[in-house]
C-alpha cells in the first residue's frame, strides 16, 4: 500500500479503508467478505481498497452503505450491543437499502477519532506518555486524555469520550 493512497483515503473517510472495514468487522462480527455482501460490493473489489490498490469507492449506493455500515458499528462501541436478531435486521436493512449521503459518522466516533490524530500529528507515543506523566499530579484529568487519546486504542479513546460526553453538554 503506498503512502499516497493512504493519504488519499485519510482525507476521503478519515482513515485508511483497511483500518475502517477491520473495525467494523470486528465490531460486528463480520468477515471482510460479509461487509462486502452487506455494501453490495464484490469481495475481491473491496479487498483491492483494503490492500491498497485501489483509492476509492466509485459508486455512491455502496459508500452510502459503507457509511451507513459504520455508524452502525459507532452505535455498537457506544453500547448497549443489539440482540443478534436486531442486529441482523439492521445489517439486512443496510444491504437492501438506496443509501444516500446525508450524514457523517456520529460524533461518539468521529470528536475520539480527531483528538487521536491531532495528538499523534505532533507527538510520538512515547512523548504523549512522556507528558502524561509529568502532570499527572498536578492536572490528573489532563493525563488521563493524553493516555486514552494519545497512546490508547480506539476503544479507549471512545470509552473514556462516552464517559465525559455528558460534561460537554
Amino acid at each position: 500500500m503506498t503512502d499516497d493512497v493512504l493519504a488519499q483515503q485519510r482525507q476521503l473517510y478519515g482513515e485508511p479503508i483497511g483500518e475502517l472495514v477491520r473495525r467494523i468487522g470486528a465490531t460486528l462480527e463480520l468477515t471482510q467478505g460479509a461487509v462486502a455482501r452487506v455494501i453490495g460490493m464484490s469481495p475481491a473489489m473491496l479487498s483491492q481498497l483494503v490492500s491498497g490498490q485501489r483509492t476509492k469507492i466509485g459508486n455512491p449506493l455502496v459508500l452510502g452503505r459503507f457509511q451507513a455500515l459504520n455508524e452502525l458499528a459507532a452505535t455498537v462501541v457506544a453500547g448497549p450491543r443489539p440482540s443478534e436478531d436486531e442486529l441482523s435486521a439492521r445489517l439486512d436493512a443496510i444491504a437492501s437499502s438506496d443509501a444516500t449521503l446525508t450524514s457523517t459518522v456520529a460524533p461518539e466516533t468521529r470528536v475520539p477519532e480527531s483528538v487521536r490524530r491531532l495528538l499523534r500529528a505532533v507527538a510520538s507515543g512515547r512523548e504523549l506518555e512522556a507528558a502524561a506523566a509529568a502532570v499527572a499530579e498536578v492536572a490528573p484529568g489532563v493525563a488521563e486524555v493524553l493516555r486514552a487519546y494519545g497512546t490508547g486504542s480506539a476503544e479507549e479513546a471512545n470509552a473514556h469520550y462516552r464517559g465525559i460526553a455528558h460534561l460537554l453538554r
